[in-house]
């Protein structure tokens, strides 16, 4: 049996792995969760006459990352359209202030909308459902407050000037990323991980964020792999894991040697390090670092040979990609670049990122790293880019396992049709019929497809009527205009 290829896991943090997103550090985890969810609420705007303003209903009794019908809108997207932005028509000074006041009271609608009276209330139960999924085990809870008696707890003042190393041995149990009592780094991470041991595979996990300080990221994630994360140490039901290196375990713990800072503009890679530098020269920016044999750089093409190498060695890298040079210039060219060696058939690259997209505004470029050249966008979606919606990544413990093996059978079609000598145009001809497409959709896009289009007005409809037996109703509904859906037809059997 041939051995299962590497992988290596690149993840994006905000909204991929974490709910908190660090452009607005007052917002809480919940605010985050709540602006998230109000664009999975969908409804149509209504009017009841001419005088009446026109209002925004809820038409679709559950969250969904999906649209179920182009005339339908979300909530978020009605709340923006109700409080738009400036872009001209008064000084710079005075269209940011108004912006900021739009924004600040567009937040204020986001984080009422399922209270009582709101457009959204009938989605209470559900969103408490989610919010459960964020909350941490109660057990835990009290061990930190315990905890924080007992060791204090770290202000950002003291997480800034101290290194991973220094924060490793803390005594602290990480209480002011868990202040809010929810999860920091989602749980079904971790589970991602825990289970890819337990299949036995070989994998490297490398954080890449996008001009984000990943500090806390990364003293949490350490904290897990030595066994002292406060949901992973063995104490209050909770199992004990470690990814240390000990007892025939990989060692993923990520210290600053396994950290890098990437400069586009000047081409270059700072190795060894998590600071970036505002000098325009890399070596006067890290002189004393590079003196001290802390930091080394690297140049063009060396960069990337440089991170294969040391992914050889470390089972853990954080990459800081350049977010200010994308800035400048927010083109797929300009943002994330993900290296591949597309001959080489025992390793797979694999990113998550809930930015990836089919246009240009795609956060990620792949690279063949033989050749130096761009892949076409097509030929990596769900092979080396996955796009993350993180309400899937809450809901679903195996999100990201699904994500791999579907990644991984791309791959493997794609290995076995060059090994066949299968040229390119051959394979895009011999496309899978609308029925094989329909049958190996996930499961939102399976349902949107077959079910959504009938239950959807049947439920608007039922809503409207109220007939003492609503499940036969809509039984009779939907088996009454089922074949108003066009379904692709399984192929004849030989």
């Amino acid at each position: 049996m041939k051995q299962a290829r590497k992988l290596v896991l690149h993840f994006d943090l905000n909204k991929t792995l974490l709910l908190a997103d660090a452009q607005f550090p007052n917002q809480t985890k919940e605010e985050c969760l709540q602006e998230i969810l109000a664009g999975y609420a969908w409804g149509k705007l209504e009017q009841r006459d001419e005088k009446s303003p026109i209002l925004w209903k809820l038409l679709v009794n559950q969250f969904s990352n999906q649209r179920p019908a182009e005339d339908m809108i979300s909530y978020k997207e009605y709340i923006c359209q109700s409080l738009p932005l400036k872009t001209e028509g008064d000084s710079e000074e005075a269209i940011k202030e108004f912006n900021d006041a739009a924004i600040e009271s567009r937040k204020q609608q986001y984080y009422s909308f399922v209270k009582l009276g709101q457009p959204c209330m009938k989605l209470k139960p559900e969103y408490d459902r989610i919010l459960k999924m964020i909350s941490l085990p109660k057990a835990v809870i009290e061990e930190l407050k315990l905890r924080q008696d007992e060791f204090g707890n770290l202000s950002d003042e003291d997480i800034k000037a101290k290194n991973l190393t220094q924060l490793l041995n803390e005594k602290d149990s990480l209480n002011n990323i868990f202040a809010d009592n929810k999860y920091f780094l989602l749980p079904n991470f971790f589970k991602t991980i825990i289970n890819l041991k337990k299949q036995k595979r070989e994998f490297a996990i490398v954080f890449r964020p996008f001009g984000t300080d990943p500090k806390n990221v990364l003293r949490e994630f350490n904290k897990f792999c030595i066994g002292e994360h406060p949901c992973y140490s063995g104490r209050n039901n909770t199992p004990l894991v470690k990814f240390d290196g000990s007892k025939g375990t990989k060692n993923y713990i990520i210290l600053e040697k396994q950290s890098a800072v990437l400069f586009r503009k000047q081409n270059q890679l700072a190795f060894g390090t998590l600071r970036r530098t505002e000098k325009e020269s890399l070596e006067d920016g890290y002189e004393k670092e590079i003196e001290e044999e802390q930091v080394t750089l690297y140049n063009g093409s060396h960069m990337h040979v440089q991170i294969m190498e040391s992914l050889k060695e470390n089972c853990g890298l954080c990459i800081i990609d350049d977010y200010q040079f994308y800035r400048q210039n927010p083109v797929e060219s300009q943002a994330k670049q993900l290296y591949v060696d597309q001959q080489d058939y025992d390793t797979q690259h694999i990113f998550f990122d809930d930015n990836i997209n089919d246009t240009e505004s795609n956060l990620i470029q792949v690279i063949d790293a033989v050749y130096n050249q761009p892949i076409p966008r097509r030929k990596c979606f769900n092979k080396y880019l996955v796009h993350v919606d993180i309400l899937d990544v809450i809901k679903d413990p195996d999100y990201f396992l699904k994500a791999i093996d579907a990644c991984e059978k791309l791959r493997n079609e794609e290995i076995e049709r060059i090994e066949k000598g299968i040229p390119d145009e051959v394979a895009e001809i011999q496309k899978k019929s609308d029925w094989e497409l329909l049958e190996e959709s996930n499961d939102p896009d399976y349902l949107r497809k077959t079910i959504l289009p009938l239950l959807i007005p049947a439920l608007q409809l039922v809503d409207i009527e109220r007939p003492e037996d609503p499940i036969s109703f809509i039984a009779y509904y939907c088996l009454k205009n089922k074949d108003s859906i066009k379904l692709p037809q399984p192929p004849e059997v030989e």
